[in-house]
């Protein structure tokens, strides 16, 4: 993939780092982390061979939307499956936001072993310059956009991922008019961030509804 990887530490020092499904290591990536080129996530759940399910969240299912519209799309275990820039996608009950990046995502779901939790892959480019991703919230009937916050993470590293995250979905919920399609009135349920330790009580209704 690369013509040459670069580390910062000698390679006796991080060698043990490089096997991301053993167990100390994965903890490390259970958000994400930037590694040489690289953004990983490592995210534990039960895979088997024909689904992915988060113990928390339910079964894992994936929203695009696209010129058709809003389509679904599973995790097929062992199938990369990826999601291209600029394209908005969610996970019902997970990200109450559509997440618009601007590197292709990639993911894979590895099952487990001797009925063990499996892991779920998330891998892209670290991002450079301007390049950045945004938190945005579409009419769930008219799919007319209603708002949008940009994090530039290019520029100011994924370390602010998360707070982004957060306060973009604390400005959305802050206003009804946020909210309220211009195009045909409906008001949209409000948003939540990725941790459920976050929800406000609001919040951790409509996480049940979307």
């Amino acid at each position: 993939m690369f013509k040459e990887i670069t580390i910062d530490e000698p390679v006796d020092k991080i060698a043990e780092d490089w096997d991301f499904l053993e167990d100390k290591v994965a903890a490390k990536y259970s958000s994400f982390r930037e590694f040489g080129q690289n953004i990983y996530g490592v995210r534990r759940r039960s895979v088997s061979r024909t689904e992915v399910i988060d113990l928390k969240k339910g079964k894992f299912s994936s929203l695009l939307l696209g010129p058709k519209g809003i389509v679904g799309t599973g995790r097929n275990p062992l199938h990369f499956h990826i999601t291209t820039a600029g394209t908005p996608h969610r996970i019902p009950h997970s990200l109450g936001y559509w997440h618009i990046n601007d590197m292709d995502e990639l993911y894979l779901p590895v099952p487990g072993t001797d009925e063990s939790l499996g892991y779920f892959l998330v891998i892209m480019q670290t991002p450079k310059g301007n390049e950045g991703e945004s938190f945005a919230w579409y009419c769930e009937r008219c799919v007319t956009m209603l708002y949008e916050v940009h994090y530039r993470s290019g520029e100011l590293g994924l370390k602010g991922f998360w707070r982004a995250e957060e306060n973009a979905v604390r400005s959305y919920n802050s206003e009804a008019r946020h909210r309220t399609c211009p195009e045909c009135g409906h008001e949209n349920p409000l948003g939540y961030v990725w941790n459920t330790a976050k929800d406000t009580e609001e919040e951790r209704a409509a996480r049940v509804l979307w």
